[in-house]
């Protein structure tokens, strides 16, 4: 399953394994199936809160990812 990533504030993909190691815009083929939680750690990113918004909607760890689907991931922000 294709997926558009978008990774914010010095987060990258971590997975050595992948085309996308090192980058923070990019797509990927993920498993069919794949969960936000899922995905994170497919991608190996750092640990930590993390926001994930899936086509333009702020989605929850257990939200199952489509095909074709635009993702986009960052750090929580704060301030004031």
């Amino acid at each position: 399953m294709k997926l558009e990533l978008r990774l914010f504030a010095g987060l990258t993909c971590l997975n050595e394994g992948l085309r996308c190691a090192g980058e923070h815009d990019f797509c990927v083929d993920a498993p069919e199936g794949i969960s936000v939680q899922g995905l994170h750690e497919f991608l190996k990113l750092r640990p930590g809160p993390l926001v994930t918004v899936v086509n333009a909607v702020v989605a929850k760890k257990d939200h199952l990812l489509a095909d074709n689907d635009r993702v986009g991931i960052f750090p929580p922000i704060a301030g004031g």
